[in-house]
């Protein structure tokens, strides 16, 4: 029995660090995403950008999508993939407006609320288990986001951007209804297709001539995004969401130094100390997940 115990072991431990190194990737990415936005979101509309995003993802995405076997392809849990496509235009256009009116670590402070969120919506949701660390994890993170936007940090930004991170966590835990047959590459489809007339219908009335900063706006962040959905699919969809989701994290230290390197923002003591308070619990979860999992197959194998 000890080899199968071993195997085991090293299957969970290696299905979570790479689900966790995919949302740290995915983050990177994403981070990327929202420098394109703060830099050329003068050339567009908000749902102008968001609707030509969308569009160009669907051209990315479609070509594989249609190489699939029918039964990959097929429109299951419909409800699901429109919510999803609702969530993209509300979260989309909040992330515009807190980019817009936000320091980049500011805004990335109050997204990352959202891994709250996911947890405690697992919770209630997919009644995963909240466990003592986990929860102990959370409210460290929340404090360190508390204290690196500080008071004088909220206003109609950091509304947009809350309201954004509660799209984010939504997003991120509906994937887990759709069914397991359909592929990756379907579920990224779907959503974006559902979220296309929408975002047509609410940019007619802002919508501004072409230009090139317009195109590297567009294609900048839809490839980054098409990245970071792509991770975050592949990582909450084989493995627990409140495991890995701490990892989402790791995008705010990318996200103070893109704008330390981009925009010259200052990263004073209190932004230091909040960013400290995120990512020390970070490295602690991972730690104990992991040795929590190899515990778990050892005790299943004790009873076999």
């Amino acid at each position: 029995m000890a080899m199968p115990s071993k195997s085991l072991q090293t299957g969970f431990a290696s299905a979570l660090l790479v689900a966790l190194s995919l949302l740290i990737f995915g983050n990177l990415l994403a981070t990327g995403a929202d420098v394109f936005v703060k830099i050329f979101s003068s050339s567009s509309g908000v749902y102008q950008y968001l609707f030509l995003r969308q569009a160009t993802l669907f051209l990315l995405i479609a070509p594989f999508f249609f190489l699939q076997p029918q039964e990959k392809r097929r429109l299951t849990n419909t409800k699901v993939h429109v919510f999803r496509g609702v969530l993209t235009c509300i979260g989309g256009g909040c992330v515009v407006l807190a980019l817009t009116t936000m320091t980049l670590a500011a805004a990335n402070v109050v997204f990352y609320a959202a891994p709250v969120l996911t947890m405690l919506f697992a919770r209630i949701w997919l009644a995963e288990q909240l466990k003592t660390h986990r929860i102990i994890c959370v409210v460290s993170c929340f404090i360190g986001v508390v204290v690196a936007l500080r008071p004088e940090g909220f206003g109609l930004g950091a509304v947009a951007a809350f309201v954004a991170a509660i799209c984010i966590a939504f997003y991120n835990l509906t994937v887990r209804f759709v069914d397991k047959e359909v592929s990756n590459t379907s579920v990224m489809f779907w959503g974006c297709v559902m979220s296309l007339p929408i975002l047509a219908a609410a940019s007619i009335w802002q919508w501004q001539e072409a230009s090139w900063s317009l195109l590297y706006l567009v294609v900048g962040s839809t490839l980054c995004l098409a990245g970071y959905q792509l991770c975050s699919v592949l990582a909450y969809r084989n493995a627990e969401a409140g495991a890995i989701t701490i990892a989402e994290y790791s995008g705010l230290l990318f996200a103070a130094a893109l704008g330390w390197l981009w925009f010259d923002e200052k990263l004073d003591f209190a932004l230091a100390m909040g960013i400290a308070l995120i990512i020390l619990p970070m490295m602690l979860h991972t730690r104990f997940e992991s040795k929590q999992s190899k515990r778990m197959v050892e005790a299943d194998n004790t009873l076999v």
